[in-house]
């Protein structure tokens, strides 16, 4: 090979490693941030890296000594993927009430993934319940389609399992102080296709399914990912 030769080959390679190293690392950056717990899971991002990592080291296969263009590009596509995922796939909702006590707080803004199902017990999800005065509700998920749910003596249980309060605390307290409370909710439910019984934390302050029965699955709007800000600061909600 001539020195010519060798010299715009070295050209090229360069190039393209320059072009191509902010597209590869970026994605592996925003992956470990991701896993780390220091940015929320950001669903959907995935086609939008193998198009921008093809895009950007394509760059220098046409013009090698514009490789200098793949770092704006990284970043005049970055900004635009990470709005458009953040307003397809997600929405804040602030907490109000003390229903979600003591694991929320009033005031809590909270990241709402909504493309989440409800397929997760414990989950805390956000519903639209059609006639409830406050929406949306922000309640946890406690028994799932198939399984007959019943609240007596201040515990929830599925199938004859209990299943809230999950640590076996002494959740008789709420009938001490609220006798009231047993008769929120009468008799064994059974959940069918689709159907979910949700509760809140702090059950003598919350409306829920004791309330206004099973939720379908068309009422789940999203589940709770991440704290905005509040009591639980910024991070993953847990």
């Amino acid at each position: 090979m001539t020195e010519p030769a060798a010299e715009q080959s070295r050209t090229r390679r360069n190039a393209t490693i320059l072009a191509a190293a902010p597209a590869i690392l970026t994605p592996l950056v925003t992956g470990t941030l991701i896993k780390a717990e220091v940015l929320p899971p950001l669903p959907g991002l995935t086609i939008f890296f193998v198009v921008w990592l093809l895009g950007t080291a394509l760059l220098p296969l046409l013009k090698p000594r514009r490789a200098w263009l793949g770092l704006p590009y990284t970043f005049a596509v970055a900004v635009p993927v990470l709005l458009i995922t953040l307003l397809v796939n997600f929405r804040a909702v602030k907490v109000e009430g003390d229903s979600m006590l003591p694991t929320l707080q009033p005031g809590d803004v909270l990241l709402i993934d909504l493309r989440a199902q409800p397929d997760q017990r414990y989950g805390i999800f956000v519903l639209e319940v059609e006639g409830e005065e406050h929406n949306p509700l922000i309640k946890r998920l406690v028994g799932m389609p198939g399984e007959s749910v019943d609240v007596r003596y201040g515990r929830v249980f599925a199938n004859e399992i209990e299943v809230y309060p999950r640590d076996g605390s002494a959740p008789d307290s709420w009938n001490e102080t609220r006798p009231a409370y047993a008769r929120f909710y009468s008799g064994p439910k059974q959940l069918g296709e689709g159907e979910y019984f949700f509760l809140g934390d702090n059950p003598p302050d919350s409306r829920d399914s004791r309330h206004f029965g099973a939720v379908e699955s068309k009422s789940v709007k999203g589940r709770a990912v991440w704290s905005l800000r509040g009591s639980h600061g910024f991070g993953r909600l847990r």
